[in-house]
């Protein structure tokens, strides 16, 4: 054996629950636990997930885990069957994902729709539907301490720990099923989850976000909370601008709550597609074949202007289409009107790539597209007709929004749900009193 295979350390014992039962097929884990400053820290997932030394209780309950090196550590369990639910070239998922998360430059809209797409990508992809309650080790029992959900324990080098007893009890929790109105699951995709909940005493909440399987299903932990005999919780399911609640239930701590269903008010809706990295390259040598677009400015609250035009561009925020007119109304500007590809461009690199009304419209008659301005259409750049999941037909949509899809735009009805979506618009005006020096 090496130097360094002597000096790691092995723990070996025994899974139960709360009636002293074996516990079989347990994916378990030790893992390092960060002390300093007061504080401790546990493995983050995804991004720590190599460090953990896992291993699986066999049909016994029984578990051995070797190579830990000489630190702090703590116990932890995965769900069940982790390896299956995981991708299977998670490795690389995971690599990919912790080399955008590193480098600068991604947005953090980008990372998040990451971590929406992919399951395995948030801590909760990693929460077992057990806790650990103690662990005793040579007759001593030891507890997690108040405020922490970890029990540490330090490893000495080559210390060997045998028959540990490690007693676990099911979490309090709520398992729902997310529906839309025709009876289609919301399948294999990330929810945000709100729990507030009130007592006698006092009130609170939390948030989660959860992946659903293949029917719809996911499951939400609560903290068990031990001030109240119960507690009234309101629970609601939020995506892509759909929510639906729940009627409030009651539950005491440690309570497990199933089949709760929940209903969007809508025909299926398909994912967002990943907004753009906007990563700027620095390769100084390399050629580009891309236009080149100016910096992409602050524009909140602020009109731009666009050099090669003398035109002035805002952003502005909106509930409506018919407030951004209004606001546009009141600064003598109207809705953008895109006359060709640079002008295009050049919004898309102040702008962004965003959900956008834009002024073009179907006519009083339904037949043709025109700009707010009254200028004719003499550049498109659509998307498909059936781009997104939309209950109405082409032809019964009469109003335009740029997309998160290379800022193409798409056709929408007024009761659309991209319409609620779209919360931003573009105005543009030509009379604005700024100077523009001409080389």
């Amino acid at each position: 054996q090496s130097n360094a295979q002597e000096n790691t350390g092995t723990v070996s014992g025994r899974v139960v629950d709360l009636d002293g039962h074996p516990v079989p097929k347990l994916p378990i884990y030790i893992a390092p636990l960060g002390i300093g400053g007061g504080f401790t820290q546990s493995v983050y997932f995804p991004n720590e997930y190599s460090l953990l030394h896992q291993t699986q209780t066999d049909g016994a309950g029984r578990f051995t885990i070797s190579g830990i090196p000489p630190g702090s550590f703590y116990f932890g369990a995965l769900p069940y069957k982790i390896d299956k639910l995981l991708p299977q070239d998670f490795e690389k998922v995971l690599n990919d994902f912790i080399h955008v998360w590193n480098t600068p430059g991604y947005t953090s809209e980008y990372i998040d729709a990451l971590v929406n797409n992919n399951f395995g990508l948030a801590a909760s992809d990693y929460e077992p539907d057990i806790q650990i309650q103690s662990l005793r080790v040579q007759g001593i029992n030891f507890y997690t301490p108040r405020g922490s959900e970890d029990i540490p324990f330090g490893i000495d080098s080559g210390t060997h720990i045998q028959n540990v007893e490690v007693i676990i009890k099911p979490r309090m929790r709520v398992q729902g099923r997310v529906l839309f109105n025709d009876g289609t699951p919301l399948a294999n995709v990330r929810v945000n989850i709100r729990a507030d909940f009130r007592h006698e005493g006092g009130s609170g909440g939390s948030r989660d976000r959860p992946w659903t399987d293949d029917e719809g299903y996911f499951v939400t932990y609560l903290k068990e909370r031990f001030d109240a005999p119960f507690y009234t919780y309101t629970i609601s399911v939020e995506y892509q601008g759909l929510e639906a609640t729940a009627e409030p239930i009651q539950l005491a701590p440690g309570d497990r709550l199933d089949n709760l269903t929940f209903i969007f008010d809508s025909s299926p809706i398909a994912p967002k597609p990943l907004p753009p990295k906007t990563k700027q390259e620095t390769k100084d040598n390399a050629p580009s074949t891309k236009p080149e677009n100016p910096q992409k400015p602050v524009s909140n609250e602020a009109w731009i202007v666009n050099p090669a035009s003398g035109q002035a561009y805002k952003r502005v925020l909106c509930e409506t289409r018919e407030e951004a007119i209004t606001q546009a109304t009141k600064e003598k500007a109207h809705l953008v009107t895109i006359n060709d590809e640079k002008e295009q461009k050049w919004l898309e690199a102040v702008f962004g790539h965003e959900l956008y009304w834009i002024g073009l419209s179907k006519t009083e008659k339904n037949e043709k597209w025109q700009w707010q301005n009254g200028e004719p259409v003499t550049y498109q750049n659509w998307l498909p007709d059936d781009y997104f999941s939309e209950t109405w037909n082409a032809d019964e949509r009469n109003f335009a929004v740029t997309t998160f899809e290379d800022g193409k735009w798409y056709a929408v009805n007024p009761k659309s749900v991209i319409v609620y979506m779209t919360e931003m618009a573009i105005i543009e005006k030509a009379d604005l009193k700024i100077n523009i020096s001409k080389k």
